[in-house]
């Protein structure tokens, strides 16, 4: 297996691309860069109700052998709402992370190098300046572990399954365990 030189830069449209299949009712949801907030929500004209999906940073986790490391993603799910389809601004978002929440949480969107998606929080980022223009922004979070890290395995790997009778066991009586499967047999 090789790594994927754009794993990184393909994760938030990956999401987008899950996002869009459960709520295909979302006016947009793109990858964005960075954090959101008012003032970019103010500049952009953006079409609510929509989500925009960002990885925020990385810091390293695990190192494993073989020389794999685990980097751990802050990931950021920003939902805008405005009134609209006969519900609140607040309510819509709400009901908009009710159905984020669990698609995120374990969730290693189909692809290997990504660990499971973990520390899923919300929380509303609605402010007395959100409300003046009429808009309501939420966010879910996660940490989302990778790695770039793909091991070449061309051959399979050999098993082979031994016993040992206690208290004859440890590293000092590897030597007397008896083979009971496996190659050698």
């Amino acid at each position: 297996m090789t790594v994927d030189p754009n794993l990184l830069s393909n994760l938030p449209q990956l999401i987008c691309d899950q996002i869009k299949v459960i709520l295909p009712d979302l006016k947009e949801c793109k990858p964005k860069a960075g954090r959101f907030d008012l003032e970019e929500l103010k500049k952009s004209g953006i079409k609510a109700p929509a989500v925009r999906v960002s990885n925020l940073g990385a810091k390293q986790g695990r190192n494993f052998s073989g020389g794999a490391h685990e980097f751990m993603l802050s990931m950021a799910a920003f939902v805008v709402t405005k009134n609209g389809m006969g519900l609140d601004r607040d309510i819509l978002a709400a009901n908009i992370c009710q159905v984020l929440l669990p698609l995120v949480a374990e969730n290693d969107w189909g692809n290997v190098q990504h660990g499971n998606a973990r520390d899923v929080a919300m929380q509303s980022l609605v402010t007395v300046k959100s409300r003046n223009i009429g808009a309501s922004l939420w966010a879910v979070t996660w940490t989302q572990p990778i790695t770039f890290y793909a091991p070449d395995i061309t051959e399979p790997i050999a098993l082979e399954l031994y016993v040992g009778q206690s208290p004859d066991i440890g590293a000092e009586n590897i030597g007397d365990y008896e083979q009971i499967g496996g190659q050698g047999q």
